[in-house]
C-alpha cells in the first residue's frame, strides 16, 4: 500500500519538537515490536498535552458503564452521549495494534506538517490515535489521506 498522512497546522515550535519525540519514539517501538509501558510514554507529554486525553473518576466511569450496558447492543455505537475522549492508555495501545509502518513526522511548509504511516494491510486501524495524538500537544489537523 502507498504511504498515507495526517496533515495538520503547526501550534508552535516548540509543540511541534514534542510531537516529533514522541512520534520518533513510537517508530521505535513500533519497529522493535516492543512497546514500554504507559509510564514511559508520559514523559513525553506535558500537563496541557495529558488534559487533552479522558480522565475519568471512579465515579464518571462507572456511571458510563452503567449507560453503556443499559442502552440496546444496536444503538450503543451509534449513541452520541456514549462518546469518551480517548484516554491515554487507549491511545497508545492503538499505535501497538495498528497494522501499519509508522514512518514519521515531518513538515511540508513553514506551518504545515505531516504525521506519515504506511498501512500493511485493509482495515490496518485508522488514524484515529495519530489525530488524537497531533491535537494532545495543540495542533489542529486539517487533511488525511488514508
Amino acid at each position: 500500500m502507498n504511504s498515507c498522512f495526517v496533515e495538520f497546522e503547526i501550534a508552535s515550535e516548540e509543540q511541534f519538537r514534542q510531537l516529533e519525540a514522541a512520534v520518533n519514539a513510537l517508530c521505535k517501538a513500533k519497529r522493535a515490536n516492543l512497546f514500554p509501558p504507559e509510564d514511559y510514554w508520559l514523559a513525553f507529554f506535558d500537563t496541557k498535552a495529558t488534559s487533552f486525553f479522558w480522565h475519568p473518576t471512579e465515579a464518571e466511569l462507572k456511571d458510563w458503564e452503567r449507560r453503556w450496558f443499559a442502552t440496546p447492543v444496536e444503538e450503543r455505537w451509534n449513541d452520541q452521549t456514549l462518546e469518551t475522549p480517548w484516554d491515554f492508555g487507549s491511545m497508545i495501545g492503538a499505535f501497538e495494534d495498528g497494522d501499519y509502518q509508522l514512518v514519521g513526522c515531518r513538515r511540508i511548509s513553514g506551518t504545515i506538517a505531516r504525521l506519515e504511516f504506511t498501512p500493511y494491510s485493509s482495515p490496518y486501524g485508522g488514524t484515529g490515535c495519530m489525530q488524537a495524538l497531533i491535537e494532545a500537544f495543540g495542533h489542529q489537523v486539517t487533511a488525511i489521506s488514508d
